[in-house]
């Protein structure tokens, strides 16, 4: 959502529907606007009166008028795959934009939007994006793990990044020129997903953290995390927290996106109220007077509307007739569900955002033991990847998310129809694109001599090509759990290259770690030659 006419009106991006809806908060009323696409976020600019909007789908900005007509799109501006996010500076000169599957973030300046934007390449996938105060510094966060960076947008180059104990950033807002503040979750790999574990939230918690920002004599900045805030308690967990803004007060309000709830916190940081609003609520404004709360909820398709001083929903708007769900879209539903676990403490999209995977371990009895944390794999692209489970003990997907309900989440579980429900919606997930398409000839010629390499080496004996690069039965790959296990259920190598841990328990940290310290199923040792060739291969899928 964003504000326009001073205040009068807000917007809402409709994904699905690739509109805009303008809603009069005086009135009530709501009208749409066709833009196409796949609108992510929507910005709008007071000096240019300009709707900005960044296309998921293309990864293009929109730079787009708004008449009695609808929307006239007056300039269009490339970014990258899949353009996730945007952010505007406060002096509205620059907007940043994340292009998640590039890794890639790029600023595009406001008064000139014909040139070519300035990108910055990151080792991380790159989600939401905040200026500070004094529009000088981006603050980049990690779309599924816990990394930072910054970039100072005056001297053009990164100049810090850090990795919080942190996955499923939720949100971010500063609180002074060298403080910000996040939402998001915890992982306790070590902490078995049992009734009581989860609901003491010893598996997951649900925080806000301040971050301070620290000059170096270098020119850099240094992130030292200070206070971190649990806003769940085992009675009443807290599940996925999402957008944090901030009043005049210091008062922060926290979209509770996994349990339907807003959390009012005072300035130490203490919970003094959770409020019911809709479905996965996942973005909040402020009015001028602060005295009203707009909840966005993306899965009820409304906005709640809270009295700040009293603390209740005082109004619901609607944005439009919601026809009844498809098998997919209640499969959505019961994914981002925080209720389906112990106390509302989690849901599955909390480990796996968006459909991916936050790149940890957690002890979910996946492999019917505890002690043995396993490697949260991608459910991006996978379904046609059975078996399920690290020891393939799983058959179908269906076996797969019966499992999940009763040990992972340790809820009531999932009926038939909710079992089918959710399949049918894992199975709309699509994987990403190529980790690193080929560049050119030369780099074309590199990744057939590793497809070679592949292929004669032994790789595709447990990885098959073309579709899935995996297969249906389990292999001893020379790698032992802690109780011994040693027969594996191969993962699929689609996406590979965005893995930042390799194996069942992530003890290789780069792909090359897992040919040249681990010697990883290889016929014929390798030299450096052919290792390179071969790893290009696999960053190509």
């Amino acid at each position: 959502m964003c504000w326009i006419d001073q205040g009068k009106r807000i917007l809402v991006t409709n994904r699905r529907a690739g509109s805009i809806s303008l809603v009069n908060i005086t009135s009530g009323t709501v009208t749409e606007a066709k833009i196409g696409g796949r609108p992510e976020q929507t910005a709008w600019l007071n000096f240019s009166e300009h709707l900005v909007t960044v296309d998921g789908g293309t990864g293009a900005v929109f730079f787009s008028s708004l008449n009695e007509h609808g929307l006239v799109i007056e300039h269009r501006v490339a970014t990258g795959h899949r353009g996730s996010s945007l952010a505007v500076s406060h002096d509205e000169t620059l907007l940043a934009v994340s292009s998640v599957w590039d890794r890639r973030v790029s600023l595009i300046s406001t008064e000139a939007v014909n040139q070519e934007p300035a990108h910055y390449q990151l080792e991380f996938e790159p989600r939401l994006l905040c200026f500070s105060p004094d529009s000088r510094l981006l603050i980049v966060l990690d779309a599924f793990g816990g990394n930072i960076a910054a970039i100072d947008v005056r001297g053009r180059k990164i100049v810090g990044a850090e990795n919080l104990d942190a996955h499923n950033i939720g949100g971010v807002t500063f609180l002074a020129e060298d403080r910000f503040l996040v939402t998001h979750q915890i992982l306790h790999s070590d902490s078995p997903t049992t009734e009581n574990n989860i609901a003491s939230g010893l598996v997951i918690e649900n925080v806000f953290q301040e971050v301070q920002i620290k000059q170096t004599k270098a020119g850099s900045v240094d992130f030292e995390p200070m206070i971190v805030g649990e806003i769940g308690v085992p009675s009443h967990g807290a599940a996925d927290p999402a957008c944090v803004i901030v009043n005049s007060k210091d008062e922060r309000f926290i979209a509770l996106s996994g349990v339907g709830e807003v959390a009012i916190l005072n300035s130490y940081g203490v919970v003094k109220e959770r409020i019911d609003v809709g479905d996965r609520p996942v973005d909040l404004l402020l009015s001028k007077d602060e005295q009203r709360l707009y909840c966005l909820n993306n899965l009820s398709e409304t906005i709640s509307i809270i009295n700040v001083q009293n603390r209740v929903v005082v109004e619901t708007i609607s944005l439009g007739g919601t026809p009844k769900p498809t098998t997919r879209e209640r499969g959505e539903e019961l994914f981002f569900d925080g209720h389906l676990s112990r106390f509302g403490w989690y849901s599955c999209h909390s480990c796996h955002r968006n459909g991916h995977t936050n790149g940890q371990l957690a002890d979910t009895f996946g492999d019917r033991t505890s002690g043995a944390p396993k490697r949260i794999p991608s459910l991006l692209g996978g379904r046609d990847n059975n078996p399920w489970a690290w020891n393939g003990s799983m058959r179908s997907l269906h076996d797969q998310v019966q499992q999940s309900g009763k040990t992972t989440m340790q809820g009531r579980g999932f009926t038939a129809r909710e079992t089918n429900d959710m399949v049918a919606y894992l199975h709309s997930l699509q994987q990403p694109p190529a980790f690193r398409p080929a560049l050119n000839n030369k780099d074309r010629k590199l990744i057939d001599r590793g497809r070679e390499i592949y292929n004669s080496t032994g790789c595709v004996q447990c990885h098959v090509p073309p579709l899935t690069y995996t297969s249906d039965a389990k292999y001893d790959v020379g790698l032992a759990d802690e109780h011994g296990q040693k027969l594996f259920n191969p993962p699929s190598l689609n996406g590979v290259g965005y893995r930042r841990q390799f194996f069942h328990d992530g003890r290789a940290e780069k792909l090359r770690d897992v040919f040249i310290e681990y010697g990883h199923e290889l016929n014929d040792a390798l030299d450096d030659d052919g290792i390179d060739a071969l790893i290009r291969f696999l960053q190509s899928l």
